[in-house]
């Protein structure tokens, strides 16, 4: 439960949560292929005046689309075609029509974006470590893990475990990978290249090492992961399925499945405080709140 402080500090996140970008995005999509505009920045020029769409009202819209203007740019493609960057699945494993794909796949990305801020508004008043430290002796689990990029391993000072019998398996495949004879996971802190890429393992009792014990803050904060700047809220509008990756004029393009979701994890403290406006943002952005415990 957070302290009414805590709560008076999480305003600006709350104020994000109560007006999503998307919904005038998807605005300034259909301007877009409905108006003479071959590329969206004059379309952004002309939204000068307030606009109001999905119940809620937009001062200077052009200036609030402004930092979004590298993503709405993907969305040109319907105007002009260029050679395919991903594959893009329905649910039902179909390949989307362009239109419905584009759209996706900037949702994806805008709701990514925003996120990042809302949750580092949110999460910073709770001075909560639950992303940094690996599971006690109340959970279940045996180590928590945290997908890396292969160029964000280079932040952690640990051990990197590569090699054939890694890149093979998962973190949760059974049985485990051993390390001289014992679970992976009753060593130390590492980094470990498994089959679906890097990721940081926390054992029992452990910490990330860039976090700070006597302050509770991290050391990298600014150059933190990605997975990092959206900690307990994500997007889910796409998942990432290496499975139905394909090779298009001689280029290997990944593939993703719509997915409508967005992710909520239930452990963490600001997820339990601002549930209805965590549930009213994903419906705002058309997708379906789903709100799950990570630590068992």
């Amino acid at each position: 439960m957070l302290t009414q402080k805590q709560i008076d500090e999480c305003g600006q996140g709350l104020d994000q949560l109560k007006k999503p970008i998307l919904p005038l995005v998807r605005l300034a999509q259909m301007l877009y292929l409905t108006g003479p505009y071959e590329t969206f920045a004059p379309l952004l020029d002309e939204l000068s005046e307030p606009v109001e769409t999905g119940g809620v009202s937009y001062k200077r819209p052009g200036t609030l689309l402004r930092p979004y203007l590298d993503l709405l740019t993907i969305f040109e493609r319907i105007k002009i075609p260029r050679s395919p960057a991903r594959i893009l699945l329905n649910e039902q494993l179909e390949p989307m029509n362009p239109l419905d794909a584009l759209d996706s796949w900037v949702a994806q990305e805008v709701v990514n974006r925003e996120l990042e801020s809302i949750n580092s508004q949110l999460c910073r008043p709770c001075n909560c470590t639950l992303c940094c430290v690996g599971p006690d002796d109340t959970l279940n689990q045996d180590f928590f893990e945290i997908p890396l990029q292969q160029e964000e391993t280079s932040l952690f000072k640990l051990n990197r475990i590569d090699s054939p019998e890694t890149r093979l398996t998962t973190s949760h495949s059974e049985p485990p990978l051993l390390r001289n004879k014992s679970p992976f996971y009753q060593k130390k802190t590492a980094l470990y290249h498994w089959r679906s890429g890097w990721s940081l393992i926390l054992p029992r009792h452990s910490h990330c090492p860039n976090l700070d014990p006597a302050s509770g803050g991290c050391k990298i904060y600014p150059q933190r992961p990605d997975v990092c700047r959206r900690p307990q809220i994500f997007s889910y509008v796409l998942e990432r399925q290496p499975n139905h990756d394909r090779d298009i004029e001689g280029k290997s393009l990944p593939a993703f499945v719509a997915r409508k979701k967005l992710l909520a994890v239930w452990d963490c403290p600001y997820v339990q405080e601002f549930q209805e406006e965590i549930g009213r943002y994903a419906e705002q952005c058309e997708l379906e709140p789903v709100f799950r415990k990570n630590k068992e």
